[in-house]
């Protein structure tokens, strides 16, 4: 392999501009030999090229320059992460033997407590039946019985109430422990993230050194070649061999002790799986033979199942019409599955072209490098899902052919996918079904979790899916209230699941419908408002929120057309109408101008060459861009067929334009994928960000305000001190109390142990202690 072809495949796509520049170098001495002068003249070819020397020595003195002063800033940016690293690591190994050692005392004392509970109340019995005893020894035997049962009864509920004080004490602490035991877990598996991120981080950074030292020696052996002479070995042993990003051997040092850290304190000792755990993934995605046999064999069923299945579709159509009713039930049953498996296809393909193109998805989607789904597992995935989508379809033509109970099929088809996606069985792709899950939840929790990449993305897809939710809506209806077997059947005999046509559907059954395909719009609407909370940024958070709340509207005028539809003989008569069109064509051409400039980043008014494009483009033709945006624009607008008549008319004729309206908008997303991935990785080559940012304790936004508002003063950060002391005057109290403690703005930033820390010096030292608590904490994140 070529020295090119090898600097290609091995750099880090996000620092693609701070690599050595090979190809316009070996381009610059090509253009120079071919150039040269053919006289005989031995004075103008020196002159010649030491013109052409000069000229690019300068180049590679920028390039020298450039590479050094990008190397310097990310050895400053892993030297402030691994002492980050570090201090959180002995903290959590400090608080971990704390916590143990307080478990231990806490045990302990809480066995002699129990033990004086339960002397005082057998002292305290002994004291009143020694009390009571006298006075009775001269009555009745009644009364002495009376009062031996009440002794005995007092006896039973001292000793039962110290018991259940007992048990819960221990109930309570065995929950306080688990829950520590829950925390501690979770630090710790950050902790195993953030080191291995950062051992990743370190490895590309080493692997620049290597490739751009490499480079320069290639082009000035090259160069030497060329010319005939030996100036570019002098010039690499004079400059290149003594540069900062050679001759440094920090990264080699933080790699022994992020490897030497992690074995002992993370892995107990066991380094083979702590370099397990820290393996890097390889540069180009290596795929199985297994998945790419699975692949072909589950793609071949489907090539026969196609065409099986269209012939037979037909065939039973044309043989019994009676049958016709039947196929609008099973379009509103099958559309959604075969969508969903065409989607997870198409998603395949997209991680193809990223992986090509150099898109860095994984990180973008913030995924494990080191264990995620290629493209050809996908690919496998939905082959292997639409294997059993076709064969649904085709048992349920042959039932119903034969009169036999064919909704079983679609209703097992959904059970099957569900249960393969949430089953707890560590099989079947596990890792990446729980991380989907969690995306989910996530997302339907909106606004109640932060809002990353992957979490707004996924909800965009849902965005193409609002049918969805209304077919899941009919499928619950008919299943559990229109099937031969459902069993609500006999409860409800009108059901409105199958009306006559859409102007006799019932209030409930539109209000419902409507609300769900709502759904998807109002989860990005929430997450918006989530990031501008997080972030208070107006825009583009709260102008994106408008973009969906749109669809509201749309919705809305939509449910005011079928609701005031009996008063007009056609649709063309009614105001609602013309009220419908006119909002859904304002939503349609504002989502289209966010899919071009914001989601896309086209019609950038420094393009350059790319005309309505961007500056920089990273797919080779510029006719996919292009026809990106011909075919958003028309399938963003195809939703004005549904104002055509072509001839059919009817449920069947409206279900079919749904189905084929919801096919083209997948497609449609499918496309928009490629391009705003390729968006989101510009933006991080932008900021060359390479790998995820793990972050153990992240500052809150209202404490990197103040400590921004603290930077700014005068004095900078020597002003700090200044700054709390004069925080504590307008408190007028200089002992800060519990409640005024919590609301400080330094208080998020401290862990538990400084917190104890604080309390202690608050309490019972002086101000200047607390002070320098507070300076060494605020010192630690700022710095």
């Amino acid at each position: 392999m070529k020295f090119a072809e090898r600097l290609a495949a091995h750099i880090t796509p996000e620092w693609n501009s701070q690599y050595i520049k090979y190809d316009e170098m070996k381009e610059f001495l090509y253009q120079y030999e071919q150039n040269a002068p053919v006289q005989d003249d031995e004075h103008l070819l020196q002159r010649y090229f030491a013109r052409a020397d000069e000229i690019f020595f300068q180049f590679c003195d920028k390039e020298l320059i450039k590479i050094n002063t990008f190397f310097a800033e990310k050895l400053a940016e892993a030297q402030r992460k691994f002492e980050n690293l570090k201090s959180e690591l002995k903290d959590n190994y400090h608080l971990m033997n704390r916590k143990k050692d307080r478990s231990m005392f806490k045990s302990s004392k809480l066995k002699v407590d129990q033990d004086d509970d339960e002397d005082e109340a057998r002292t305290k019995l002994l004291e009143e039946s020694d009390l009571k005893s006298p006075r009775t020894l001269g009555s009745n035997s009644s009364v002495s019985v009376r009062n031996r049962g009440q002794k005995s009864s007092v006896i039973s509920n001292v000793l039962s109430n110290t018991g259940a004080q007992t048990i819960t004490q221990r109930l309570i602490e065995k929950n306080r422990e688990r829950q520590q035991k829950n925390k501690q877990f979770r630090k710790e598996n950050d902790l195993k993230l953030a080191f291995s991120e950062f051992y990743l981080s370190l490895i590309l950074l080493q692997n620049y050194q290597t490739l751009n030292f490499t480079g320069f020696r290639k082009i000035l052996k090259k160069h030497d070649k060329i010319f005939k002479t030996d100036r570019g070995a002098e010039w690499h042993k004079t400059y290149v061999e003594t540069a900062p990003f050679y001759t440094t051997k920090k990264v080699d040092i933080f790699i022994n002790d992020v490897v030497n850290l992690f074995t002992q304190y993370l892995e107990n000792g066991d380094r083979e799986r702590a370099m397990k755990r820290l393996r890097v993934p390889p540069f180009e995605e290596k795929q199985s033979p297994w998945t790419t046999f699975r692949l072909g064999l589950s793609m071949g069923m489907i090539f026969v199942l196609l065409p099986v299945t269209i012939l037979l579709l037909i065939f039973t159509y044309a043989s019994n019409n009676e049958l016709s009713f039947n196929w609008k039930i099973a379009i509103k049953l099958y559309r959604s599955p075969l969508f969903i498996i065409i989607h997870i296809f198409f998603i395949g393909i997209n991680s193809y072209g990223w992986s090509r193109s150099g898109v860095n998805h994984v990180l973008i989607f913030e995924i494990d490098p080191r264990n995620h789904l290629t493209y050809q597992q996908l690919l496998e995935l939905g082959s292997f899902l639409g294997t059993f989508w076709f064969l649904s379809v085709i048992m349920f033509v042959i039932s119903a052919y034969y009169n036999l109970d064919y909704y079983i099929f679609p209703l097992s088809l959904v059970v099957f996918l569900l249960v393969f996606l949430i089953n707890p069985i560590p099989q079947f792709q596990f890792s990446s079904r729980n991380w989907i899950l969690g995306i989910l939840w996530k997302i339907f929790s909106a606004p109640f979790y932060p809002v990353a990449f992957a979490h707004f993305w996924l909800a965009d897809q849902l965005t193409s899916f609002e049918f969805l939710f209304a077919d899941i809506q009919f499928f619950s209806c008919w299943f559990l209230f229109q099937a031969q077997w459902a069993p609500l059947k006999k409860l409800f005999p009108d059901s409105p699941c199958i009306p006559a046509n859409n102007r006799n559907l019932s209030c409930t059954f539109n209000v419902i419908s409507l609300l769900l395909m709502c759904l998807p719009s109002w989860l990005r609407f929430m997450q918006c408002l989530r990031r501008f909370k997080d972030t208070s940024h107006a825009f583009p958070h709260l102008v994106n929120a408008l973009k969906y709340a749109t669809t509201f509207f749309d919705v809305g005028a939509l449910s005011l057309k079928y609701h005031f539809s009996e008063m007009y003989e056609s649709d063309w008569e009614s105001p609602f109408f013309y009220i419908w069109l006119i909002v859904k064509f304002i939503a349609t051409c504002y989502k289209l101008v966010w899919d071009f400039k914001m989601d896309w980043g086209f019609f950038d008014k420094n393009a350059g060459e790319n005309k309505f494009l961007r500056e920089v483009i990273v797919y080779s033709s510029k006719n996919y861009y292009y026809f990106a945006i011909v075919q958003n624009f028309l399938l963003r607008f195809l939703w004005l067929v549904r104002l055509y008549d072509i001839g059919l008319k009817g449920e069947t004729y409206k279900d079919l334009v749904t189905t084929l309206l919801g096919f083209f908008e997948v497609f449609r997303r499918f496309v928009w994928n490629f391009f705003r991935l390729e968006n989101e990785h510009l933006n991080n080559c932008g900021q060359f960000r390479a790998v995820r940012d793990i972050s153990i304790s992240p500052i809150q936004m209202t404490d990197l305000s103040v400590i921004e508002k603290m930077m700014d003063d005068e004095d900078g950060l020597v002003n700090r001190n200044h700054t709390l002391n004069t925080l504590n005057k307008q408190n007028n109290n200089l002992t800060i109390t519990k409640s005024k403690r919590k609301r400080s703005f330094f208080w998020p930033l401290l862990d538990d142990s400084e917190r104890t820390d604080f309390r202690h010096y608050t309490d019972f030292n002086t101000t200047q202690q607390t002070s320098n608590i507070i300076d060494r904490t605020t010192n630690k994140f700022i710095l």
